[in-house]
């Protein structure tokens, strides 16, 4: 029902509702006083229950001669509490009837008459009839629930369903406009001859999902219009689809990630993605014990694919292990331009349990470094001098 106030109204009206109910043919109703000589209307929805207005056209049993009565019901199994009144107008719109603004429970229907309000002397019959239009009159039924809503009830809210809208679409050959054929390597064909034959496995992808994970992926995936089909040589058809289905909002288990930390790390290196590649390094990081047998190899290989947090767990075995190691392993193979990331590891060891100065780019941990390029929406694969370069760059910006 449409509404428009002028000024501002005295009591609050969020929450109310309004049922009109329309009684026809007034004059021909029977003026009988009787609780058993009433008209009731059809039921109607409010608050999730069903209710009806019953009209006595001679008055209840209650009623003073020649008054018209009301009723109102509950129809519905169950109780409740409402706040309620009723207005009548006049062909032209006037108010000419109104009920006081009462609060009653009303019980089940069913039950005796609990589950109903009456108002035996709702209005005398020569006024009822004299704003009768065509025979009608229409009784506004205002209504407000009186249950206090509790907000700290925690509710269901599904989530957003885009993560798995998109991980539904891997692999999905019918809305696929990228093709990888991933070389699973050389093989003797059936015939068993000495001839062998190479063999590919098919990955179905999207184009607009690739160019946002991966620029070389998107780059090679390029293309104006059609399918594009491209080769894949350099990686293995179950590390590449770790790869694609990661792309797609998907999640490696962390037994995944361990058992192939180091080709996913290379192949997402070789690729472009970075946030698994991190992902990788980490859990390599956490399953990797470094001793003075590995510590320069996992070094090297740090260095080689930009893995600033393996880099800096060697480098605090260095410093935890000085000691030991000093005389027992060779740095002839050290790059010279590590040592600013040692003399870091010795800087934040020299601290004593003190807080850093969180202004200090220089002595961070690494994963503090990503946090702080992450929130910031910066690149956060590289070296600590790349990331700290890169703090310090938006941070003059």
């Amino acid at each position: 029902m449409s509404r428009v106030d002028v000024g501002t109204p005295s009591v609050s009206l969020s929450g109310w509702t309004t049922t009109e109910v329309c009684f026809h043919s007034i004059a021909a109703l029977p003026t009988t006083k009787s609780n058993e000589n009433v008209v009731i209307s059809p039921e109607f929805s409010c608050f999730g229950h069903q209710w009806a207005i019953g009209l006595y056209p001679g008055g209840t049993s209650n009623s003073r001669h020649g008054n018209v009565g009301i009723r109102l019901s509950n129809h519905s199994s169950t109780s409740i509490k409402i706040q309620w009144n009723y207005s009548v107008r006049n062909a032209n719109g006037r108010e000419v009837l109104h009920g006081k603004l009462t609060t009653d429970e009303f019980g089940a229907y069913g039950g005796g008459d609990s589950n109903a309000r009456y108002i035996s002397n709702f209005a005398q019959r020569p006024t009822l009839m004299a704003i009768l239009d065509d025979g009608s009159f229409v009784i506004e039924v205002r209504m407000k629930s009186t249950t206090v809503y509790n907000k700290t009830t925690t509710q269901f809210i599904p989530t957003n369903p885009i993560y798995k809208n998109v991980l539904q679409k891997f692999m999905d050959e019918e809305t696929a406009d990228v093709v990888f054929e991933v070389d699973n390597g050389s093989r003797l064909s059936e015939e068993h001859t000495n001839k062998k034959t190479k063999t590919t496995t098919t990955f179905y992808t999207h184009r607009f999902i690739l160019q946002d994970i991966s620029t070389m992926l998107a780059e090679l995936c390029k293309s104006d219009e059609g399918i594009t089909t491209v080769s894949i040589t350099d990686v293995t058809p179950k590390i590449f689809k770790h790869m694609i289905y990661y792309a797609y909002g998907g999640k490696l288990s962390e037994d995944d990630l361990k058992t192939n930390a180091k080709d996913i790390i290379n192949a997402c290196d070789k690729y472009g993605v970075v946030h698994l590649k991190l992902e990788a390094e980490a859990v390599y990081v956490k399953s990797t014990e470094i001793t003075m047998k590995n510590m320069m190899d996992n070094l090297l290989y740090a260095d080689s694919k930009n893995l600033a947090l393996l880099k800096e767990a060697v480098m605090d075995y260095i410093l935890a292990n000085k000691d030991g190691i000093v005389g027992k392993v060779s740095f002839d193979n050290f790059p010279g331009h590590l040592v600013a990331d040692l003399l870091t590891a010795v800087s934040r060891g020299e601290q004593n349990g003190t807080i850093a100065d969180i202004t200090n780019y220089n002595k961070m941990r690494v994963g503090a470094l990503r946090k702080m390029l992450d929130q910031k929406g910066l690149d956060v694969d590289g070296s600590r001098e790349s990331m700290i370069a890169l703090l310090k760059e938006h941070d003059h910006a």
